[in-house]
């Protein structure tokens, strides 16, 4: 396979003038994109309806290819094909590096989702200048319930972005925060690379808080007698030390100690235990599927008592895990940075690092955006072993472009989001005090996006951007997808611009080191597209 590069401008014209020819719409080509494979040429292409692919080549080559679509034919031939599922699959076979891949052997994976299905280039040409891996889709069930773009949608979305920008290095595909089996079956069924299994659920947190009679009853009569020995005898009166350069510390569990934390993850256990026995089966067609523990989602803080004994418990049990994010201490919110002690924070951190550590799995941050006075930290404890999750932050950054080109309808938007918030906000531990929010009718349009700077008003559109998506007016009509969508489109240069800059910020912040560059490279490739 042959892409266009600096050395092949000549290549680019010559495909520009041959697209010309045939009577289509033609608005821009996405350099990067086009290659030479088996005769043809391949890339992606803006017409007046839609991003397509652009098949072009011999008629006899063009009419044998695999993807469906429009032909016309003249001294060569051109094929139109819309980015269906099937099409998509096609892609994904002859190109196989836009289909989600296992991330398990690099240290460093940045969880970028695309709520839009827009912002995936701009997250690429990010990541690509560090030495990181994307993991491009991240969905929860509770988001797909929020909109109407399933993991499918999202994951054929994020194949043709990495086409687009020729991303041949590998992303990951996140069935996120899932909470049954059945919801895991689905999301693999879909093409996820990876599950965060959400454990909160299936945590009894209040056993913390109970009287030691209680424990020992329920310690009794849940965990079966064989079980229970096997438990004692792995944590009971013994000292596990953790040691590094920046000193040791060591966990030691008395009975009761032990009773807890076994009925604190007793069917959590289970569970991960359930999940992991069934990803491992072979599937054809797919790799391998990694697997993330999310603790976060728990209404106490995970000590690292608490990491420690699932740790050892999985280990015993044979399951090996990819990463696992505890509950930390301070209060973790979208949108905002870190609401408590820093210090705290920095050493309960560290000393999960260790634990992951001992047991070969990353430590994984959530809800990672804005958290700005941590990010030093994270990534120089880590070492940057580390998944770094920003799932909100392309939402804000398009408003945040909306709010520069098209005053109008974020004010439209802003104004619904007050509206929606209290209702919006009830699933989520919401922080955010409207009152500081400066009033629309006091700000002109020039003010309009420096409220994204302001810690309320990006939670306030965070919490929110379901109900933005999916509002309607009393024709059945959206007030604001099709404007929203229309506009992104219009400014998407702009707008992967600025996803890039904002990425590359996390990473820079995190230490994460750069790739050395190739000089010379041509203008026109760096932006990834031409207008024809």
């Amino acid at each position: 396979m042959r892409s266009i590069n600096e050395d092949e401008a000549f290549a680019q014209d010559r495909i520009l003038r041959s697209l010309k020819a045939f009577p289509i719409d033609l608005l821009k080509i996405y350099p990067r994109s086009f290659c030479s494979k088996n005769g043809l040429w391949y890339g992606l292409i803006r017409t007046s309806e839609a991003v397509k692919l652009a098949v072009l080549g011999e008629k006899s080559h063009v009419l044998k290819d695999v993807f469906q679509g429009d032909c016309y034919h003249q001294s060569s031939s051109l094929k139109v094909c819309d980015l269906s599922r099937e099409n998509t699959e096609c892609l994904m076979d002859l190109f196989p590096y836009t289909k989600p891949i296992s991330l398990r052997n690099y240290p460093m994976t940045i969880g970028a989702g695309d709520r839009l299905g827009l912002a995936t280039p701009g997250h690429i040409r990010a990541v690509r200048k560090f030495h990181a891996h994307p993991v491009l889709v991240q969905q929860s069930a509770k988001e797909e319930e929020r909109k109407e773009r399933n993991l499918t949608h999202l994951i054929q979305d994020a194949a043709w972005a990495a086409f687009q920008e020729n991303y041949q290095e590998g992303y990951g595909a996140d069935g996120d925060h899932l909470k049954s089996l059945e919801e895991v079956k689905r999301a693999v069924d879909a093409g996820a690379s990876m599950i965060t299994l959400d454990l909160s659920g299936k945590m009894d947190v209040e056993v913390l808080r109970q009287p030691n009679e209680l424990v020992d009853r329920k310690f009794r009569e849940e965990i079966d007698e064989g079980d229970a020995k096997v438990i004692l005898h792995l944590f009971l009166d013994k000292e596990f030390v953790f040691r590094s350069t920046e000193g040791e510390f060591s966990i030691r569990f008395d009975e009761e100690g032990v009773k807890r934390n076994a009925l604190l993850f007793c069917k959590a256990l289970d569970f991960t235990e359930e999940v992991y026995e069934w990803i491992r089966l072979p599937r054809k067609n797919q790799g391998h599927i990694d697997l993330e523990i999310s603790l976060d989602g728990a209404s106490v803080p995970t000590s690292p008592e608490n990491h420690f004994f699932f740790a050892l418990e999985l280990s015993h049990r044979g399951v090996h895990i990819q990463s696992l994010a505890p509950q930390f201490p301070g209060e973790f919110h979208r949108g905002v940075d870190l609401k408590g002690d820093l210090e705290t924070f920095r050493q309960q951190f560290y000393r999960h690092v260790l634990i992951a550590k001992d047991y070969r799995y990353k430590i994984s941050i959530h809800s990672a955006g804005d958290k700005f006075s941590l990010l030093s930290d994270i990534g120089g404890l880590s070492k940057r072993f580390l998944h770094f999750k920003l799932a909100d932050t392309s939402w804000v950054e398009a408003m945040r472009l909306i709010a520069f080109v098209h005053p109008v309808l974020y004010k439209e938007m802003h104004s619904f989001a007050l509206s929606e918030w209290i209702e919006a906000s009830k699933p989520d531990h919401a922080t955010a005090d409207l009152n500081r929010i400066p009033k629309l009718e006091g700000l002109s349009d020039e003010d309009l996006p420096a409220l994204l700077d302001r810690e309320d008003c990006r939670q306030l559109l965070h919490i929110t951007y379901g109900a933005l998506l999916n509002a309607k007016n009393q024709s059945g009509g959206y007030l604001f997808r099709e404007r929203l969508y229309h506009t992104l489109t219009r400014y998407e240069t702009d707008y992967w611009s600025m996803l890039e800059a904002h990425i590359e910020r996390y990473l820079s912040s995190l230490g994460v080191k750069r790739k050395e560059i190739q000089a010379g490279k041509d203008c026109a490739e760096n932006r990834g597209e031409n207008d024809a």
